[in-house]
């Protein structure tokens, strides 16, 4: 799997033991899956993270804001997918700081009132 650089695990029964392999990635797509909070913890802390991933949809999950937190150290995410998770508008403010990042997905949130499809941080 040296050269996998998407990976696509859709509705699928993905663990945090599982993400920890996952080296080398620019795109994970996550959407449907019973990822939790932590599961971005143990994202953040693996080694394909930090070096390579630009792309994270963790759409139709449990994420919250405070899973949110834990994507601040990826300098190099420049797309991200929270439809219809249980973050807020806050989320814009706690990724503020990762320069690359482009709009966020954020249709479906129910925290606040979101009228765009996208956000721009």
């Amino acid at each position: 799997l040296e050269n996998l650089v998407e990976l696509y695990l859709d509705r699928t029964s993905i663990t945090d033991a599982g993400i920890v392999y996952l080296d080398g990635l620019t795109q994970l797509s996550l959407n449907k899956t019973r990822i939790k909070n932590s599961s971005l913890s143990t994202i953040r802390k693996s080694t394909f993270a930090n070096r390579k991933l630009k792309y994270l949809d963790v759409g139709y999950t449990r994420i919250t804001d405070k899973g949110v937190k834990e994507l601040r150290g990826l300098p190099h995410l420049s797309s991200l997918n929270f439809d219809f998770t249980q973050v807020s508008l806050s989320c814009r403010n706690i990724l503020a700081d990762i320069p690359s990042l482009q709009p966020v997905r954020l249709n479906g949130i129910t925290k606040e009132i979101c009228e765009d499809e996208y956000y721009d941080i």
